[in-house]
């Protein structure tokens, strides 16, 4: 039996998601009563109102859980077995380790728990789409609207969290409620920063070999090209323009090809900041 290294290897960085995860909740989030974005700021919320209030301990591992597996089944047909695989994998150690691991205090000071546990939020997701997996959640509705509706769900995931937050300020407290938007703005600016799936950059290149390059391009990156003529202003040379976009992930790959096929090639590269029509996404695997 062949072993997939690229599933073990992602499972691995599953792995390493949810136990940063955990600990993230277990220590900063915790004792800092910070509200995080999502179905865990759902899960967390219902927890301290039925403690506060109804005196009735719940458990985090069992109502993330029963929060993410409709969200799961909702997703599996708009991506492939192995992204629905390591998002689930990394759901369930989340509620295993939440459990096993002990609570611990590292600071006081509520504005370094809301900057440090944004860090390893940020972190944490960021480890789970390097295995091309999600943190489910908000993200698994976010890829169901994608898919099924051609649409952006940033809004609306903005309207859920901002709604946790306004209840987590008139329940218990505003101080904390505020510390819990530093906390998911910087979780934010970290898995932005990480993430390359939706990042591209254009290509511009001057080269006499076309032809090979626009044939790569084709087979192994899976996007088209535009070929230009054009004219060296200094050597009056007739020369090729190709023009192409690829995601920011793929960049690499395409220096390659073009190194490959002419080392001489003039290449320039710029951030893509959108793409209106047809373009080839990295697939859900």
């Amino acid at each position: 039996m062949s072993i997939d290294k690229r599933l073990i290897k992602n499972l691995f960085l599953a792995l390493l998601s949810a136990i940063v995860a955990a600990i993230n909740l277990n220590s900063f989030v915790h004792f800092a009563n910070i509200t995080p974005g999502g179905f865990s700021g759902m899960a967390l919320l219902l927890i301290r109102v039925f403690d506060k209030f109804l005196d009735i301990e719940l458990s985090y591992s069992i109502l993330y859980l029963i929060f993410n597996i409709p969200a799961v089944i909702l997703v599996i047909k708009y991506v492939g077995k192995q992204f629905t695989l390591v998002s689930l994998v990394g759901i369930v150690l989340i509620s295993v380790f939440v459990e096993i691991l002990p609570y611990f205090q590292i600071t006081e000071d509520l504005l370094l728990s809301a900057v440090a546990g944004g860090v390893l939020s940020g972190v944490s997701s960021a480890l789970v789409l390097m295995a091309d997996g999600c943190a489910g959640g908000m993200d698994f509705v976010s890829i169901f609207f994608a898919k099924r509706f051609k649409k952006s769900f940033w809004n609306e995931s903005l309207m859920v969290n901002a709604t946790l937050l306004v209840i987590a300020g008139l329940l218990f407290g505003w101080e904390a409620s505020l510390y819990s938007i530093v906390f998911q703005f910087t979780g934010t600016q970290v898995v932005k920063a990480a993430d390359n799936r939706f990042k591209r950059n254009a290509f511009i290149i001057i080269t006499d070999n076309e032809d090979g390059i626009c044939q790569d391009i084709q087979t192994k990156l899976n996007h088209s090209a535009t070929i230009l003529d054009g004219v060296g202003y200094a050597s009056q040379k007739h020369k090729k323009v190709i023009y192409t976009v690829c995601g920011n992930y793929e960049t690499n790959i395409l220096l390659d090809i073009i190194q490959k096929h002419d080392p001489s090639a003039f290449i320039n590269i710029t951030h893509s900041e959108r793409v209106v029509g047809y373009f080839n996404e990295k697939p859900f695997y």
